[in-house]
């Protein structure tokens, strides 16, 4: 009978972990939280003190260039190193988080399946992203002047590509 009842203890715990690994908020808000990404989704973010208005304040997007060359990034178009204006993500909580990437993408307007392509090739292919993944590119982490970015997404590129999937199979919900 003790056998049988720690059976089902186990199965049923397997089965709740199971579950939260489909959640956005138990699967990818801390990775969305990383420095990795916060620096370059804060960087026009006034109230968050983004590079823009630190040490980055009154350069042109020409000169991303200069410092964020191909030999650093490793991006084919270095010009394209930092995010756009208005798509910041730290400061805010889970949901909050997943539903500004989804309006990013303008999920309310497609359907499930042109949304999941778009949301894999961004987050699978982007330089950008695979730039905050630890070991995703051999330039993963580096900054200008030898310097290296050390809050990455932990786990590599197999283990980010399964969490995300594992959100869009579970229907991409912002809970």
């Amino acid at each position: 009978m003790k056998l049988l009842l720690l059976f089902a203890l186990l199965a049923f715990g397997e089965g709740v972990a199971s579950a939260d690994q489909g959640r956005f908020s138990t699967t990818l808000f801390a990775k969305f939280q990383v420095k990795g990404c916060t620096t370059c989704h804060d960087f026009h973010e006034k109230g968050r003190w983004g590079l823009a208005f630190g040490s980055h304040r009154e350069r042109s997007v020409e000169m991303c260039v200069v410092c964020h060359s191909k030999s650093v990034t490793g991006f084919e178009h270095p010009e394209e190193w930092f995010a756009m204006p208005g798509l910041y993500t730290s400061g805010m909580d889970a949901r909050q988080t997943c539903e500004a990437t989804r309006s990013a993408l303008h999920a309310k307007f497609k359907s499930r399946i042109l949304l999941q392509k778009q949301l894999e090739k961004h987050l699978f292919e982007d330089p950008r992203v695979l730039w905050a993944i630890e070991g995703a590119t051999p330039q993963s982490g580096v900054l200008p002047g030898g310097k290296r970015e050390s809050d990455l997404v932990r786990g590599g590129l197999d283990r980010w590509k399964s969490d995300v999937r594992s959100w869009i199979e579970g229907g991409m919900a912002c809970d």
